[in-house]
């Protein structure tokens, strides 16, 4: 008994006054009568008729490409023969980049140790 007391004593009371819900619900459809009158005032006293406005004009479609089937044929040829040539990447620390082909190659001739370190790991120096 002594529980149900308790949470009769927590819940929310049950009374409902109507006419606070009416007050609210009258002001609330005055402030939109209030504010479509407003709106309907400024739209006489400022002389707006409608929509006056021009549309707007249709540009050109910009010209990125003169010839962009070329242009993609052309950047595949370079693309394609740069994959294929021989040439230095740093001359100074002796990169050098070699045709996919060849390097395939070489990957394949290691064997199963292929994709092993090609130098062994630097030891760390003993002076620090």
């Amino acid at each position: 008994m002594a529980r149900e007391t308790v949470l009769a004593e927590r819940r929310q009371p049950e009374d409902l006054n109507p006419r606070i819900v009416v007050i609210v619900g009258l002001g609330t459809l005055g402030l939109v009568f209030a504010t479509l009158g407003l709106a309907w005032l400024f739209q006489d006293l400022v002389g707006i008729s409608g929509p006056s406005a021009q549309p707007p004009t249709r540009f050109a479609p910009p010209r990125l490409q003169s010839d962009p089937a070329g242009e993609l044929r052309d950047y595949q040829a370079a693309q394609a023969a740069r994959l294929s040539a021989y040439a230095w990447v740093d001359r100074e620390r002796g990169q050098v980049r070699i045709p996919i082909g060849r390097a395939m190659e070489m990957v394949a001739a290691r064997g199963a140790e292929a994709f092993a370190p090609l130098d062994p790991p630097r030891q760390p120096d003993p002076r620090r």
